[in-house]
């Protein structure tokens, strides 16, 4: 073992610590907490800038924004370092995933912050088991509702599909990445088209008497900092400096990335979606 991978395991065991006597001292009152909080939801699709959103979220002291909980079943994606996988935990999320979340998630906080949330894709908890937790998220008509949405669903598609092929998800060097070119399929694309599309009005009616705030990717990139004060705005947060920790991956015009563009421009034209297609 080298030094860098000693210092590694110090570092994440002094962090395991931090977290566990932290939550004892606000268990037994010794550090004042509170759950008088913002609770707050990102909802949306992958591919989205969803990752670009909690990690400005996260760069705001007052807010604590978890990754995708309820994605996988062996694992639990807190996106926050030091929080455990225990097989305590994995059973309570399996076995009772609103009690997970009371619990584990939206519980007893330092009175320093302000909102608490996490990502939850349209896909996540729709087994039999979780799908409860929508009913509960429904309930609560004081949870605020982040809707990220992407105009240009032929680069969330895209996307997507690049990262399948190079498994880089997220981009946090700041460097400018050499993705490899892809073929895509026309059927493919629009069966993604119209399921997002789909996705996005549905969850819309559902939380429709939510307090909400839409999120366009496009938007947020462009200026993520007039975006991200209308957002910690929405939050009920003070408008504080932040910076993202992850950065756009490709920057390279849509004809540069997919092989047969041409060919899916022309099937695509006349159709709703031709407008992703220009450049």
């Amino acid at each position: 073992m080298n030094i860098s991978n000693l210092r590694q395991i110090v570092r994440s065991t002094r962090g395991l610590w931090h977290y566990h006597l932290k939550n004892a001292a606000l268990n037994t009152g010794l550090l004042a907490g509170h759950r008088d909080y913002t609770r707050f939801i990102i909802l949306g699709r992958s591919r989205t800038g969803s990752n670009l959103l909690r990690s400005l979220l996260n760069s705001h002291p007052q807010v604590v924004a978890f990754n995708e909980l309820y994605r996988a079943r062996e694992r639990i994606s807190w996106g926050l370092p030091y929080y455990p996988q225990s097989s305590r935990l994995l059973t309570l999320r399996q076995r009772d995933p609103v009690g997970f979340l009371e619990s584990e998630v939206y519980g007893t906080y330092p009175r320093s912050v302000a909102a608490v949330g996490f990502k939850i894709f349209y896909y996540h908890a729709q087994d039999d088991d979780w799908k409860i937790l929508w009913d509960h998220l429904l309930a609560q008509r004081d949870l605020r509702v982040i809707h990220i949405k992407r105009d240009n669903m032929l680069r969330t598609h895209l996307s997507r599909k690049r990262a399948q092929i190079t498994n880089s998800w997220e981009n946090r060097s700041g460097r400018q990445e050499r993705n490899p070119a892809v073929t895509l399929d026309y059927a493919e694309c629009l069966h993604d088209f119209e399921t997002t599309r789909g996705w996005e009005q549905r969850f819309d009616e559902l939380f429709h008497d939510h307090p909400r705030c839409v999120v366009h990717y496009e938007q947020l990139a462009a200026d993520y900092v007039a975006q991200s004060a209308r957002i910690m705005e929405f939050l009920g947060v003070p408008p504080l400096p932040v910076e993202p920790l992850t950065r756009k991956q490709s920057r390279a015009p849509l004809s540069a990335q997919i092989i047969n563009y041409a060919d899916m421009k022309r099937q695509f034209a006349g159709t709703p979606w031709a407008d992703y297609f220009d450049e």
